[in-house]
């Protein structure tokens, strides 16, 4: 079964054959993804056969949710991700990190420049 994974950090969208004109199983997942503590806003799609899962990264983790879909058979099991850009498998706790990692620059260069602009 083919399917396809992007994440960003409280942003998760899964493509999945099984729910492609299957208003019964986006009904059933959707029902089941409403149970979880930290999942926010779930969209189900079955024209594309997609589902968008908005969560919160303090309540909940990515690897749980994409854990939950594998189980319930929405997945085959994956212990990594898709990059972005290359396709290359990146892990969700290393995502994570560089995502953390990139805003830490920022707001330190921020600050630089907001002291410099001061003096």
């Amino acid at each position: 079964m083919a399917h396809y994974i992007h994440h960003v950090p409280g942003r998760l969208r899964v493509n999945t054959p099984l729910l492609k004109k299957n208003e019964s199983r986006a009904r059933q997942l959707k029902s089941y993804l409403e149970g979880v503590n930290g999942i926010l806003q779930i969209e189900t799609s079955i024209v594309t056969g997609s589902v968008v899962i908005r969560y919160d990264r303090c309540l909940v983790s990515s690897t749980l949710i994409l854990n939950s879909l594998y189980d319930l058979g929405y997945i085959q099991h994956t212990d990594t991700l898709s990059g972005p850009a290359h396709g290359t498998p990146v892990t969700p706790k290393a995502v994570d990190i560089f995502v953390q990692k990139i805003m830490e620059t920022a707001l330190e260069r921020s600050a630089v420049a907001l002291v410099a602009a001061l003096i």
